[in-house]
């Protein structure tokens, strides 16, 4: 397994496609596929995703074979990382790509001086929220945000912390 940064438009263009797919898989079961499709376009289309990197965010890609398996996407903010986005592709999930996604976090957080990782994981989705906890995050607030369109995340806030 070979882990990388994306920064190429060729590199942006596959992640979309990717995540479009990722994405469908992956929310379906707690938004409506309306929701899904109106957050693809507005986070994960090749639009957002070239937006993201111009604002600080830094996507890493997961590839076996030349085929992306798991993509993450960070923000940087202060002492704290913001884990934006992990998807792990469906014949991949249980092969460990998220322990050794997390254990890279960890490491690009001790090596920039950040103590933490935070995320937001949408309350109805509850494997993620168990793999999550699984980890060590632990919820620090819950929230409700307006997306736009009539749709709302309703998130768990969870952070953990790195030594």
């Amino acid at each position: 397994m070979m882990l990388r940064e994306i920064s190429s438009e060729a590199d942006i263009r596959r992640l979309a496609k990717v995540a479009k797919q990722v994405w469908r898989e992956a929310n379906t079961s707690f938004c409506s596929e309306e929701q899904v499709e109106y957050m693809i376009a507005k986070y994960q289309s090749f639009e957002a995703i070239s937006g993201q990197l111009i604002n600080g965010y830094r996507y890493f890609v997961m590839e076996q074979d030349g085929e992306i398996c798991a993509y993450m996407g960070v923000q940087p903010q202060g002492p704290t990382l913001f884990l934006s986005k992990f998807y792990v592709m469906k014949p991949y999930r249980g092969a460990g790509l998220f322990s050794a996604g997390l254990e890279v976090l960890k490491q690009l957080c001790r090596d920039n001086d950040m103590c933490s990782i935070y995320l937001t994981v949408n309350r109805n989705n509850t494997h993620a929220y168990e793999v999550y906890l699984h980890k060590g995050f632990n919820v620090i607030c819950e929230e409700v945000n307006d997306i736009g369109f009539g749709f709302v995340m309703d998130d768990y806030i969870m952070e953990l912390i790195v030594d």
